[in-house]
């Protein structure tokens, strides 16, 4: 977008006074240069945008500059979507209101919007249908680590969304700052499935006003994090037709389907000989000694383990891997990061890790992370995703394992699917989503590794405040709803049921009923590298175990 921020030329006319705090080069354009600025607007890729280069005169949004940083207090949000700072909805906001003494030029601003000459301005340099009168826009402040993951703005009979930017006029914002608005391509294989990595890119530019059209299932956008010490102010809103674009239905049954496409059948685990000897035989136990920290290996240990599980369904066992294992992984994940020149504030390459044994999972609405696909390997000089898949393979497969998870939880596996991930540092993430959520309550068990060398780097993943931790929350009746309308609900987000932080060499175990989302939350830039783990989702049966076998020594 940026080689849109061009001056238009003009032509004189009369000036309307509810829009005349806007540039006087927008609606005052000759037929040449609105003609220019549609042709634009009708072929940039990957769908439709504008970058307006200057909305307002510069006296007037200084004003609104001043008033925003002045009189608007931002409430913290963060869901598995978005961390960001809300302000009020513009779009409630009456003249009567206390606050709106305090805000006469945002008002000015808003209603020049939303009055009818620039209505068809819009609709004139987009080629949309008639627009409404309705006023439906938000103010919202990104400080450094906030975001906003990908999605594609529909909702009821939004048509053109818009981003007005109003950052400090005196520093000048650059892309090394973060907090671009990304655009994202569809799939070549998919025209309505956004690929993994964005190809358009609008810098939060003073006075200038991002635009693009609402296209169901095309129109995949996010707001990069913002990497730099200073806040990130824009003005989010929609322009509104008179009814819902048409495809909305087909897109969503689209992304529904390849949703189901991403998520794998579990594989059966032999049962009926682990039912017939429950106890953990000297083969067992001389087999999980060669991976398992020897401590949580006595049936001491173990009845106390489960006997905490069933009272709270969740539970995180430290240092969980021999320690020769685990350091062997913490050289080559650390390794890995470095090579990637991921985390620690380090802005990352869109393709950071990519691989032959790495591939790419996706969509981004969804998830985006690395798998590792490779074959296990623990031998000396073997890489991050060899030690990684030699523990999913060798261990967490097994019927020793199977067994020893059993005794834990008082939960027999049954079924199996697993995975190796690296969420990468300033790129990755999973959604909640109401199509994810099970049809039957699962076992989640992950066994975590994370950058934790030193006193700072473990405080960072505890805090949370780089993200990296696993979710689960209830879902609500009428699903997760959309980002957007997210944006501009003023409810209370903290409805978490069990959050569990990155920490190096961690097991965690999580009951996960039908009624319950999960999510990885975005990895921050500023996280100490990336988070790594290998990962199963079990089907359980609750075999009832002999009462003596979990106390037996």
């Amino acid at each position: 977008m940026a080689d849109q921020a061009r001056e238009p030329l003009t032509k004189k006319a009369k000036v309307d006074a509810k829009t005349s705090v806007l540039h006087p080069d927008l609606l005052q354009s000759s037929a040449a240069a609105r003609a220019a600025v549609q042709a634009a607007y009708a072929t940039t890729k990957p769908y439709p945008h504008y970058q307006i280069p200057a909305l307002c005169t510069r006296e007037h949004m200084n004003k609104v500059h001043h008033e925003c940083i002045t009189h608007l207090e931002g409430n913290f949000k963060e869901t598995d979507l978005f961390k960001l700072y809300q302000t009020i909805d513009l779009g409630n906001l009456k003249t009567s209101d206390k606050i709106a003494k305090h805000l006469p030029a945002l008002l000015e601003l808003r209603d020049a919007l939303y009055g009818k000459e620039f209505r068809e301005y819009i609709t004139s340099i987009t080629g949309c249908p008639p627009l409404t009168d309705k006023v439906d826009c938000a103010a919202n402040v990104y400080m450094q680590g906030c975001h906003l993951l990908p999605h594609d703005d529909v909702i009821g009979t939004r048509c053109v969304s818009y981003v007005i930017y109003l950052s400090d006029p005196d520093d000048d914002w650059t892309a090394a700052d973060g907090g671009s608005l990304e655009l994202y391509p569809s799939m070549a294989s998919n025209d309505r499935v956004p690929d993994l990595v964005p190809t358009a890119f609008a810098l939060p530019t003073y006075n200038t006003m991002a635009l693009f059209t609402v296209i169901p299932g095309v129109s995949f956008h996010s707001v990069q994090e913002v990497y730099a010490e200073k806040p990130r102010l824009s003005i989010q809103g929609w322009f509104h037709q008179a009814v819902a674009p048409a495809g909305v239905d087909a897109a969503t049954q689209e992304q529904l389907s390849v949703l189901r496409q991403h998520v794998s059948p579990f594989d059966e685990l032999p049962m009926d000989s682990i039912v017939q000897n429950p106890q953990l035989t000297s083969d067992d136990l001389a087999f999980l000694r060669a991976f398992v920290n020897p401590i949580y290996l006595t049936m001491r240990t173990i009845g106390d383990i489960q006997s905490s599980f069933r009272s709270s369904g969740s539970l995180q066992l430290h240092d969980f891997l021999k320690s020769d294992l685990a350091d062997a992984i913490a050289t080559a994940t650390h390794g890995a990061d470095d090579a990637a020149q991921l985390g620690s504030g380090q802005v990352p390459q869109y393709t950071a890790g990519y691989g032959e044994d790495w591939d790419p999972r996706g969509p981004v609405h969804l998830q985006r992370y690395l798998a590792y696909v490779g074959e296990g390997d623990k031998s000396s000089g073997a890489s991050a995703g060899q030690l990684l898949g030699h523990v999913k393979d060798k261990l967490v497969a097994s019927p020793p394992f199977q067994k020893f998870i059993w005794l834990l939880t008082g939960f027999l596996p049954t079924g199996a699917r697993s995975q190796v991930r690296r969420f990468r540092a300033g790129l990755d993430y999973t959604l909640a989503h109401e199509q994810t959520l099970p049809t039957e309550t699962l076992l989640d068990l992950v066994l975590c590794f994370a950058n934790c060398r030193d006193a700072d780097a473990k405080e960072a993943w505890s805090s949370g405040d780089v993200g990296g931790f696993e979710c689960y929350q209830s879902a609500e009746e009428d699903g997760l709803g959309d980002v957007a309308k997210g944006l501009q609900e003023d409810d209370d987000d903290d409805d978490a049921l069990v959050t569990v932080h990155a920490q190096h060499n961690t097991l965690n175990l999580v009951l996960h009923d039908e009624n319950t989302m999960k999510f990885v939350k975005f990895v921050s830039v500023r996280a100490p590298g990336s988070r790594w783990d290998v990962s199963v989702e079990y089907t359980i049966a609750q075999v009832e175990l002999d009462e003596t076998e979990a106390d037996k020594e």
